[in-house]
């Protein structure tokens, strides 16, 4: 599914990337309304345009048939690359029927069994407003809808629905709940590819980068996901201090702490700081760790030639 460079005997591997969960969900919708268009069987694997990046990729179909109500279904299996995903080999079913003739939406998106729902959605003038929409977010709704608009018979709608079954099981181990997301998980990022950052190899490299700004600078700018990565030179940041940390924060904390480092600010989605704040992303047994190096590190003077 992904290309990667040829190791040789003194470099390994490098880590591989995957794809998002929206990307096999699309997958999957793309070959059951190929079955319900055509009246075929289930195609082996079928073209995705990622839309972010602009690439278009080849999916693998697991399985996929024509249902007795006159619907489709197809199957697909999440694949995130070298990343520590709990989605990983999870099944992604998308089933797809023609629209009523009085649906509004062209193509009209539901979630299924293990696709998680937002159960307050804001706040009302009587409280918070709990409307259980599928956590189906912006990404996911572009793609599906990019990638199936062109395949749509003239006059024709289309419903499809998202399943995961193993969804509600998995959901137990994030903290969607804390977010109010329940009862699965979400079809949610910002594109298509799924980057190995959080696959052991990567953090080696993660911490070179460190060790080589904490070099220039005793004041440096965690950023915690992409929007932070982006966000900070719009609010005055030096570019340069920035280290993108992926799911690394607690072993880069330790780091900075080692080299040196006086003080970090973390800049991030507050989705993802909220996250930190109440101990998701770094495992609470790696606290006492990183508060007694950190704190005992950071306050020694820095070696004469800035070096860890």
């Amino acid at each position: 599914m992904t290309a990667a460079s040829q190791p040789t005997a003194s470099q390994p591997a490098p880590p591989r990337s995957g794809y998002t969960l929206p990307v096999f969900a699309c997958a999957s919708a793309i070959a059951a309304l190929q079955q319900l268009r055509q009246d075929a069987s289930c195609p082996s694997a079928v073209s995705v345009d990622l839309i972010n990046p602009a690439q278009t990729v080849e999916i693998p179909i697991e399985q996929g048939a024509r249902l007795p109500d006159g619907s489709a279904l197809a199957i697909t299996r999440s694949d995130p690359g070298d990343n520590l995903d709990l989605t990983r080999d999870t099944p992604i079913w998308a089933m797809v029927t023609w629209g009523s003739p009085d649906q509004a939406e062209l193509i009209l998106l539901e979630g299924g069994e293990g696709i998680g729902r937002n159960v307050a959605a804001g706040d009302g003038p009587l409280g918070p407003v709990f409307d259980h929409r599928p956590a189906i977010y912006r990404y996911a709704r572009q793609l599906l809808q990019a990638n199936l608009e062109p395949l749509l018979p003239a006059g024709r709608s289309l419903r499809v629905t998202v399943i995961l079954p193993e969804g509600r099981a998995l959901a137990q181990r994030t903290s969607n709940a804390a977010f109010g997301i329940v009862d699965g998980l979400s079809l949610l990022g910002t594109g298509g590819i799924a980057q190995p950052l959080s696959a052991p190899g990567q953090l080696e490299q993660f911490r070179q980068i460190l060790r080589e700004k904490a070099a220039q600078y005793s004041d440096l700018v965690f950023c915690v996901g992409e929007n932070g990565l982006d966000l900070a030179p719009s609010l005055g940041i030096d570019p340069d201090r920035r280290v993108k940390t992926a799911n690394w924060i607690g072993p880069l904390l330790v780091e900075a702490a080692l080299c040196g480092v006086t003080s970090i600010l973390l800049v991030g989605y507050h989705g993802k700081l909220i996250k930190l704040a109440g101990g998701f992303s770094i495992p609470i047994t790696m606290w006492p760790m990183v508060g007694k190096k950190f704190w005992q590190r950071s306050l020694r003077p820095r070696s004469s030639s800035g070096q860890c």
